[in-house]
């Protein structure tokens, strides 16, 4: 077996390093306050429906479906990303996991949204944030 040489030993480190350094950077701007606020906007699946979310540290909400006739409580786990929808109310709306993405831009956030007792994705969409 070849031994490795020590410029390939220090290419390896150095990648690893970079590597654990972007994951930690990327992880402390996922967890970062800065998704307070009211979002709206509408699924891309299915016929799509508008959506409107509050996240805010005192309580956070949800509303969706036509005429936005569901609303629930979102309540934060997992690093503030991932939410559990409950306290649900409006007839046919279910409870379930809200997982929120940011994006490149600091006004938009694209979420995913699973029913209770399920695994697939119930539906998704991409909403702004409006100042």
């Amino acid at each position: 077996m070849r031994r490795a040489r020590a410029w390939q030993v220090v290419v390896a480190g150095v990648g690893l390093a970079m590597g654990v350094a972007g994951f930690v950077l990327w992880l402390r701007g996922a967890q970062s306050p800065g998704l307070a606020g009211q979002w709206t906007g509408s699924t891309d699946t299915g016929s799509g429906f508008p959506v409107a979310m509050e996240l805010a540290d005192g309580g956070s909400a949800l509303r969706w479906g036509a005429g936005l006739r569901c609303s629930g409580r979102l309540s934060p786990t997992r690093g503030r990303l991932v939410f559990t929808l409950d306290r649900v109310k409006g007839e046919g709306c279910v409870p379930g996991t809200l997982r929120v993405f940011p994006t490149p831009e600091p006004d938009q956030v694209v979420i995913k949204m699973t029913r209770q007792g399920d695994t697939d994705i119930t539906y998704s969409g991409t909403l702004s944030r409006h100042s």
